[in-house]
């Protein structure tokens, strides 16, 4: 256990470090099976499973597994995230591109014949990213504020999906020409794809069409929702071109065990093992419940555990429960905004500035339930965390840090790169603090936007709050235009129709 981790009295809730990973003995079996077969054959998997269940713990294995095994190979991991913010289209693959780019400029390559072919590919997919992402990324917004930020985007280039999808085919091709000069593998990994938008997820499964040599995509989905569309599209590209699957389950007895020694220090015997696996089966559950007997200075006896989990709603609210005053309102008031992160919103959320930025962020990490993004930007440690904060929030204290979330971005617009997350970010808190005049005419014009850009679901969830927000107004005229783009969109999902003017 990291120091980090010993300050704070407890286990982070962010994904296991692959040193302290426990159990999982077929899954991982299962993965490095198909790693090895990822040189011959592009190999694709998906781990899926409930929230909570581990994916992205053995994600992060499975990273360790390809890039740092005693005596594997010396191979390039193209990690990235997909977040809960509708519209980020893309975003995950942009990320993924600079993760190679950091690659392709390291001696990671070295002088390796194809290195140059590999770094035109880059460089190509990067113009082609840029280019689509420019219909809804605005020029001048640095000066705008409010109803200003209207109008202010570049015009839309004539780059469409195809072209998007042949650069990155293009760019994985060269990859995999690299590896299989060196005989190493490239692992491309995506955490949450189920949060993708339809054309990320439509990418994805034309990508695992054609897989070259060496390289292995894997990815991660949440179940349990039977109207969860991104997993069920995933699910069905795998099985028709005859991928594996990696569902997790509940963890077993000794799997439990195993947890409790070596992440917590506790020696669990069986029947209490027993008792955790019908009670806390899930690693995000066993956390909170280990970490609560932490917190009491309690041992693991069936009585104990009973009355920890007897006084908690639910696995989150027990990780709530062992923070301190401060920690639980940072973590309310930070719950409307929509990951990553920004630093400089995040202390203008909490009101703080200067030495207190620097404690804002030790403090963060001490508690367990944030981490630190690779850009430097924060998340909560586990989703769960933050959809619970957000479920105790009061219909006038969620409108409230709406409210200050969307004046805090309008205050940091000058110090944060990205545009796109800054205009979706200001349309949702705009919308949810009530504030319908803004918020009517910001929505409806990216609702435009990403209509252009085909990415019909994002659309029509914006035009649709317009709709919502010009009803609020008694703007007559302004819902009228809402909802005859709302129309046009539901017929372009529907079928071809006629472009919007």
């Amino acid at each position: 256990m990291d120091e980090v981790q010993q300050r704070a009295g407890g286990v982070s809730y962010a994904p296991s470090p692959p040193g302290e990973f426990c159990g999982r003995e077929e899954e991982r079996e299962r993965l490095s099976t198909i790693l090895s077969q990822a040189g011959e054959h592009g190999q694709a998997v998906m781990i899926s499973g409930p929230p909570g269940f581990g994916k992205s713990s053995l994600l992060t294995w499975l990273a360790y597994e390809v890039q740092e095994r005693s005596g594997g190979p010396e191979s390039s991991v193209l990690r990235a995230e997909v977040f809960d913010l509708p519209g980020m289209i893309f975003s995950a693959f942009r990320d993924l591109l600079k993760d190679l780019q950091r690659s392709a400029a390291s001696a990671r390559f070295g002088n390796t014949p194809g290195t140059e072919g590999i770094r035109e590919a880059i460089q190509y997919a990067d113009d082609v990213f840029e280019k689509y992402a420019a219909p809804v990324e605005p020029v001048g917004l640095l000066a705008k504020t409010g109803e200003e930020i209207i109008g202010v985007f570049a015009r839309s280039p004539e780059v469409g999906y195809d072209r998007v999808y042949q650069a990155f085919e293009e760019l994985l091709r060269e990859l995999g020409r690299l590896m299989e000069g060196t005989g190493r593998v490239a692992a491309v990994l995506l955490d949450d794809v189920h949060l993708a938008s339809s054309l990320d997820r439509r990418l994805l499964r034309e990508i695992m069409h054609d897989l070259p040599p060496g390289i292995l995509l894997a990815f991660t989905c949440r179940t349990g929702n039977t109207a969860d569309l991104g997993y069920v599209s995933m699910q069905e590209g795998i099985r028709g071109l005859g991928f594996s699957e990696v569902p997790l389950s509940g963890m077993q007895r000794h799997e439990i065990r195993e947890m409790g020694e070596r992440r917590f220090g506790l020696s669990i015997d069986d029947a209490v093992a027993g008792l955790l696996k019908e009670t806390s089966g899930d690693p995000f559950s066993l956390t909170a419940c280990f970490n609560a007997l932490h917190h009491r200075d309690l041992a693991p006896t069936p009585e104990n555990i009973a009355d920890v989990l007897d006084g908690a709603e639910d696995p989150a609210g027990l990780a709530f429960s062992t923070l301190p005053g401060p920690g639980k309102a940072w973590a309310k008031e930070l719950s409307v905004l929509n990951p990553p992160f920004p630093v400089p919103v995040m202390a203008c959320m909490l009101d703080l500035e200067g030495a207190g930025v620097t404690l804002m962020a030790d403090r963060m990490q001490e508690s367990g339930i944030f981490r630190r993004l690779p850009g430097g930007e924060y998340a909560f440690a586990h989703p769960l965390l933050q959809e619970h904060c957000r479920r105790e929030l009061s219909p006038d204290a969620r409108a409230a840090l709406n409210a200050r979330a969307a004046d805090c971005f309008e205050r940091s617009l000058h110090r944060l790169s990205g545009r796109l997350h800054v205009l979706l970010s200001l349309a949702c808190h705009f919308f949810h603090a009530r504030e319908y005049g803004k918020a009517a005419d910001l929505n409806l014009e990216l609702g435009l936007r990403f209509y252009r850009r085909e990415d019909y679901d994002t659309a029509l969830m914006l035009t649709e709050r317009a709709i919502v927000s010009a009803e609020h107004l008694g703007d007559g005229a302004l819902r009228t235009a809402a909802e005859q783009q709302r129309d046009l969109i539901r017929q372009k999902i529907a079928g071809p129709i006629r472009a919007v003017q």
